[in-house]
């Protein structure tokens, strides 16, 4: 996760072979998801207005971003998921950015003229309350309404609302630990959620992310300790991303717990290092052939 727009990127299937990991699509799922994010935005809001503005105006552990960056980007994305919900619910047509990226992203960073930090919270905790009141309203069969961008302005592609749940989760609670300032590390949620969603979503990932190693070939197997054993191959410009299965082969593993390796997919440094083996050199070039976010 390199900058920051963790959300934007869309998320595949999970695997049914690992029992406790449900698919981002059901419903259940999704409501879920939704309930923890909204919970640990109003905690770790509560935790920042303890904060006078000198300190929301230090470095976060991001490079280039204050804490206040990181704050106006998530109150930002949460204007724009209610937005982007009730466009998607009305059958209109929804954009992250409708100004487009390049344009409207860096405004989003930081706050309105004359505002101060303690606004910028303020105005955040309203949109998240406005933003768990529209989610919690929603009927079951609301979760699958497409999120469909305008033709011209194409950021996510074709998503159901109920990964917009996964997405808002995962930006509060990386963010929370970029901002420095001890706040509870990510949910148990988040890690048997996103780990396989982004493990199934590697297969796709490269077509949608600027810098990475074309040169790298050859295969990875991540086993987490506590989760899932993912095989992920790449041969030229292809990626194959499944399931592993008994009798994989791979030039080198990788294995760690769920929450490490989801880690190293976001980009983010791990709490407990990784193991690798077979061709460690090879094992270690997996963030230079899928870097973060």
């Amino acid at each position: 996760m390199a900058d920051a727009a963790t959300w934007s990127e869309s998320f595949g299937p999970s695997s049914r072979r690992n029992a406790k990991l449900l698919p981002v699509e059901d419903v259940a799922h999704a409501v879920e998801l939704g309930r923890v994010a909204g919970e640990r935005t109003q905690r770790l809001i509560a935790l920042l207005q303890e904060l006078d503005d000198a300190t929301l105006e230090e470095p976060s552990r991001l490079p280039g971003w204050s804490r206040l960056t990181i704050v106006c980007h998530l109150r930002y994305g949460t204007h724009a998921l209610r937005r982007m919900t009730l466009d998607a619910l009305a059958g209109h047509e929804a954009s992250y950015y409708p100004d487009g990226r390049l344009r409207q992203r860096p405004t989003t960073l930081l706050p309105m003229p004359g505002e101060r930090p303690a606004e910028v919270l303020s105005d955040w905790q309203s949109a998240a309350a406005e933003l768990d009141r529209t989610w919690s309203a929603l009927e079951q069969p609301d979760w699958g309404t497409e999120v469909v961008e305008p033709a011209d302005n194409s950021d996510l592609g074709p998503i159901p609302l109920a990964r917009l749940a996964l997405a808002r989760l995962t930006e509060v609670d990386v963010h929370a630990t970029d901002l420095g300032i001890d706040a509870p590390d990510w949910s148990s949620t988040l890690i048997e959620v996103g780990l396989p969603t982004r493990l199934a979503w590697l297969a796709t990932r490269r077509a949608n992310h600027d810098a990475f190693d074309h040169t790298i070939r050859g295969s990875w197997l991540l086993n987490a300790t506590d989760g899932p054993r993912w095989l992920v191959t790449v041969e030229r410009e292809h990626v194959e991303s499944r399931p592993a299965i008994e009798d994989d082969d791979a030039n080198a593993t990788i294995e760690g717990s769920s929450r490490e390796l989801l880690a190293l997919l976001v980009g983010r440094a791990q709490l407990r290092p990784l193991r690798f083996s077979g061709d460690v050199a090879f094992a270690q070039s997996f963030a230079s052939a899928f870097p973060g976010p």
